[in-house]
């Protein structure tokens, strides 16, 4: 299912097109975290885009009640959980 953000603006679910991944994502940690799922980006690499997106959002000074804040959170939590997995 698609998910919504609370400034309501849906993203599509993933899905097969001539037998490739297209996927959707907010965030470059989303597009990370969908790569990493997909085998195209290692742990590592992964957590690197993490530690970036964060410290990008930090020295722009963004509040942290901003929009912007809350999709590279939910997209970091992806991220984890698919750390945890990659790690079973």
């Amino acid at each position: 299912p698609s998910s919504y953000p609370p400034s309501g603006i849906p993203i599509p679910s993933p899905k097969l097109v001539n037998g490739r991944p297209l996927v959707f994502f907010r965030t470059y940690v989303g597009a990370a975290a969908r790569a990493t799922q997909l085998g195209l980006m290692e742990d590592d690499g992964l957590m690197r885009v993490v530690e970036e997106a964060e410290r990008s959002l930090k020295e722009g000074g963004v509040p942290k009640e901003s929009s912007k804040w809350i999709d590279i959170e939910r997209d970091i939590e992806m991220a984890y959980r698919t750390l945890e997995v990659d790690l079973s």
